[in-house]
């Protein structure tokens, strides 16, 4: 992950950590500077080459829950970072994740979007989001984030031909008892 993270110095005042400080501030402050080193490593330009706007928002609302959260809950904290950490990974393409990954379940923090899972949706070719938007809304159908979206996987390994055109049909109004016989007609 260190080629998405600025290695140079920060225009932030350094403090000293004290042996006062807990576990939840030193994570604050070691998420505070991960974030802040993302933020001035890649840059919000749709021709960036390290990540699209989609997925450097996507990750930047891991870094500010997993903040928030490390300030609030009596969660173990390192816990807290590993997830994040994970999170992170996934949404930037460094980590492969399955449907079944914990990073699509509620845990500590929220899960991330159902287009993070593979076979990835990378936004470069989902311009209008439409097969990102399809993933979300089949996987909340099925119950998602409170249970595993099989129907909807399977669903979707069983659609053809560009996400642009995928319609749910309703095939329920045709009489399948007539079907063959055309009304009269013969082939």
């Amino acid at each position: 992950m260190s080629h998405f993270l600025y290695s140079g110095p920060l225009d932030t005042p350094t403090s000293t950590p004290s042996i006062l400080d807990s576990d939840a501030s030193r994570l604050s402050t070691r998420l505070c500077e991960s974030r802040l080193r993302f933020i001035k490593q890649v840059p919000i330009d749709l021709k960036s080459e390290l990540c699209s706007p989609r997925d450097r928002r996507a990750a930047l609302a891991v870094y500010n829950e997993a903040i928030e959260t490390s300030k609030s809950t009596n969660a173990n904290h390192l816990d807290v970072e590993t997830e994040a950490e994970a999170r992170i990974e996934t949404i930037l393409g460094i980590k492969r994740a399955d449907p079944s990954d914990r990073v699509f379940q509620k845990s500590l923090l929220l899960p991330i979007d159902p287009m993070y899972a593979e076979p990835r949706i990378e936004a470069s070719e989902d311009g209008l989001s439409y097969h990102a938007s399809w993933r979300l809304h089949e996987w909340r159908r099925d119950g998602w984030p409170g249970s595993y979206p099989g129907r909807a996987i399977e669903k979707e390994k069983t659609m053809e031909g560009d996400p642009g055109t995928w319609r749910d049909q309703d095939w329920s109004d045709e009489p399948s008892k007539d079907w063959p016989n055309l009304g009269g007609k013969t082939m």
